[in-house]
C-alpha cells in the first residue's frame, strides 16, 4: 500500500509538471510551506518582542531631497551603529538645492551607512545581472551599497528567502542587509546559497521622520533602517501578512546578524521520512482492523468501522501528529522537513487502499479464484 501510494504520487508529479494546463497545480504545490503556518502558530496569541538592536525610521510622507537630507543629518546626530537608507535617489532633479544638501549629508555619514541599489537585467545564459539603477551621488561620492532586490520574480507569492550575493557582469555584489550586518560585524562572510528569512515573533519599533526629536532612545546606538513602510507598490506577501520591502529587508539583517540559519532536509531524506510515516500508517491502519474484527459484534464499534469513521479520525490524527513534530523541530531545531509530501502520501495512501481493495475484489469475482481472498478487508 506504501509503495503503491508512491506510484501515485510519481504518477501525479509527472503530469503536472508535463501536462502544460496543470502546471498551476505543480507551481501552487512548489510555492507551499508549512513553515509559513509555523511562524503564524508562533504569533498567535502571544505579544512580539520588541527588537532592542533594530528601528525602523519611516519617512514615507517625505518627498523633497533636501527634507530627507535634514533627516539622515538628525539621525546621524542621535549616534546610531549603522545606517541602512533602502531609498534609491535615481537621476540628478532641477532641486540644486535639495541635490547638493543630500549630498552632503551622505559626505557625513561616511562608512556608518549603507544605501540600497537595484539589480536589472538578468541575463539567463550568463547567469547574471548586466546592469544597475543607484542613486545619482555615487558617481561622485564613494559610498557602500547593496542590492535591495526581493526574490519573488515578480510573482504573487509569499517571499520567504534571500540572497547575500549576486553576479553583477563579471563582478559580485552583495546584498543591502548583509552590508549593514557585515558593518556590524566584520566575521559575517558571504555564502552564494538562497537562504530562509527568520520570521519569528519580533517586531522592530517604528518611528516617523517627523518624530526623532521624541524617540532618541530608539536611534542611539541602534541599527537604523530609514526607506517607506505604507507604500503600496512596495508592498509584498510573506509567511506573516503583507509587509513592506523595508520591513522584508529588516528581518533578513536579524537573520543575518543573529546568525539564524533554517535548514532544508535533502529530499531524498524527506521521501525516506515520508515512506516510513507511510508505513507506520499503514501498520496502524491493520492493527485497528484487526481490533475491530474482534468486537465486530459491538454495535458501536461495527458503526463506526462500516461508516469509516474510526479510520478517518485515525489518519486526522497522524496528519495533526506530523504537523505537530515537523513544527517542533522547525522551532527548536531550525529544520525545515517537507511535512507537505509526507501529507500529499498520506492522502495517497488512503487511495491506494481503496485501489488496491476495488482490485483484489474484482479479480474475485471475474476468476472466481479463491487467491483472490476479499475477507482479508474485513479484518481491517
Amino acid at each position: 500500500m506504501t509503495i503503491l501510494s508512491f506510484v501515485f504520487m510519481g504518477v501525479l508529479a509527472y503530469v503536472t509538471v508535463n501536462v502544460d494546463f496543470l502546471n498551476p497545480v505543480e507551481q501552487a504545490f512548489n510555492n507551499y510551506s508549512l513553515s509559513d503556518m509555523y511562524y503564524q502558530i508562533d504569533r498567535h496569541g502571544v505579544q512580539p518582542k520588541t527588537s532592542e538592536l533594530i528601528t525602523i525610521v519611516d519617512m514615507t510622507e517625505y518627498f523633497d531631497r533636501g527634507d530627507i537630507a535634514e533627516i539622515l543629518m538628525k539621525i546621524n546626530d542621535m549616534d546610531p551603529q549603522a545606517i541602512g537608507v533602502d531609498i534609491i535617489f535615481e537621476g540628478v532633479r532641477d532641486d540644486a538645492v535639495g541635490n547638493e544638501l543630500l549630498q552632503d549629508a551622505v559626505k557625513a555619514l561616511g562608512d556608518k551607512a549603507v544605501f540600497s541599489m537595484k539589480l536589472k537585467d538578468y541575463d539567463e545564459d550568463k547567469e547574471c545581472f548586466t546592469d544597475v539603477t543607484s542613486s545619482f551621488f555615487t558617481d561622485s561620492i564613494v559610498v557602500n551599497q547593496g542590492y535591495a532586490n526581493l526574490p519573488d520574480n515578480m510573482e504573487d507569492r509569499n517571499i520567504r528567502d534571500y540572497t547575500v550575493t549576486q553576479k553583477l557582469n563579471d563582478s559580485m555584489v552583495y546584498s543591502f542587509p548583509y552590508m549593514i550586518a557585515h558593518l556590524m560585524d566584520e566575521e559575517i562572510k558571504p555564502t552564494d546559497k538562497v537562504l530562509h528569512i527568520d520570521y519569528s515573533n519580533v517586531a522592530f519599533p517604528v518611528v516617523k521622520a517627523s518624530e526623532l526629536d521624541e524617540h532618541e532612545e530608539l536611534i542611539a546606538g541602534h541599527v537604523v533602517m530609514l526607506g517607506t513602510m505604507y507604500e503600496e507598490r512596495d508592498m509584498h506577501l510573506s509567511p506573516i501578512g503583507k509587509m513592506a520591502g523595508l520591513e522584508m529587508q529588516t528581518y533578513s539583517l536579524k537573520t543575518i546578524l543573529e546568525r539564524k540559519i533554517i535548514t532544508d532536509l535533502p529530499e531524498w531524506l524527506n521521501y525516506v521520512i515520508a515512506f516510513i510515516v507511510c508505513f507506520l500508517v499503514e501498520l496502524s491502519l491493520y492493527a485497528l482492523g484487526v481490533f475491530t474484527t474482534r468486537f465486530k459484534k459491538n454495535t458501536i464499534i461495527a458503526f463506526f468501522d462500516k461508516s469509516g469513521l474510526l479510520t478517518t479520525i485515525l489518519v486526522i490524527l497522524w496528519l495533526i501528529g506530523i504537523n505537530w513534530i515537523g513544527y517542533l523541530v522547525f522551532k527548536n531545531y531550525g529544520i525545515y522537513i517537507n511535512t507537505v509530501l509526507i501529507l500529499a502520501l498520506v492522502a495517497l495512501l488512503m487511495a491506494a487502499r481503496e485501489f488496491y481493495k476495488a482490485f483484489i475484489q474484482s479479480m474475485a469475482i471475474n476468476h472466481n479464484n479463491k487467491f483472490f481472498d476479499t475477507s482479508i478487508f474485513n479484518k481491517e
